[in-house]
């Protein structure tokens, strides 16, 4: 099925579908949204990357490269080099990656490779691929980032990675507010410091596990979260769509 949206369309850039591939319809659904970033989770078994949470849950038609490496290549092959027609705007795949890191990112290079339509390129990034989970630091390193970036954890600031390398940052919601969506936000202060300090170095920030409702929304949304964590990618969309000016 390929999603052909008219270029008036309206995208919801911050929009991040947690775990996408639990949705009933993967890909799809963020795409109908307008989001711009969607999640996979993925573990290498016999030469192939299947999406799922835990391994117990794995199913061998649940292949990355059916779920989103293949329609996301037919999307950008039909809307003319990005993803949704008209609208020159980077895709995100957050890939987190379950176990053996090194070797399930060896996989995923591959599998890109099938797809020219899905190569890293800064003049025309039609899609961005970003490793997390089990991340193999060392083989992006050498990589340079070429096939895929670093999703960095807030320590990682401080170990001198470029934006381009590392874009994101992703953390924990409650391992630093204890917030959660209802009343007043007596932390906003401190997240506000957070955001500004990932934004000084040209990155964006995301928060996982997180309640998933207007309130956090919310709060992320004026502080200026560049990504919106949500299990609800319609839900999301209208909460967006009822807040621009």
């Amino acid at each position: 099925m390929l999603v052909a949206l008219i270029s008036t369309f309206v995208l919801i850039p911050r929009g991040h579908s947690h775990n996408d591939y639990l949705r009933e319809r993967p890909l799809f659904e963020a795409l109908e949204a307008g989001l711009c970033s969607v999640e996979a989770d993925v573990f290498l078994v016999e030469g192939r990357l299947l999406v799922a949470h835990e391994r117990r849950t794995l199913n061998q038609d649940r292949t990355l490269q059916k779920l989103y490496l293949e329609p996301l290549a037919k999307q950008i092959r039909e809307n003319k080099g990005w993803v949704y027609e008209g609208q020159e705007q980077t895709f995100w795949v957050l890939t987190d990656i379950k176990a053996e890191g090194a070797a399930a990112y060896a996989q995923l290079r591959r599998e890109m490779q099938q797809h020219p339509e899905l190569a890293w390129n800064p003049g025309q990034p039609a899609v961005r691929f970003v490793i997390s989970g089990d991340r193999p630091i060392a083989d992006l390193v050498k990589d340079e980032g070429k096939f895929a970036a670093l999703d960095g954890r807030w320590g990682d600031l401080e170990r001198g990675f470029s934006p381009e390398f590392m874009p994101w940052v992703s953390e924990a919601w409650f391992s630093h507010f204890k917030w959660a969506g209802g009343g007043n936000f007596e932390e906003a202060a401190k997240l506000n410091s957070m955001v500004e300090k990932v934004h000084s170095q040209a990155r964006k920030i995301r928060f996982w596990g997180a309640p998933d409702g207007p309130g956090i929304w919310r709060a992320h949304w004026e502080a200026g979260v560049d990504f919106i964590n949500t299990d609800r990618p319609a839900a999301l969309r209208e909460f967006v769509l009822g807040r621009r000016d």
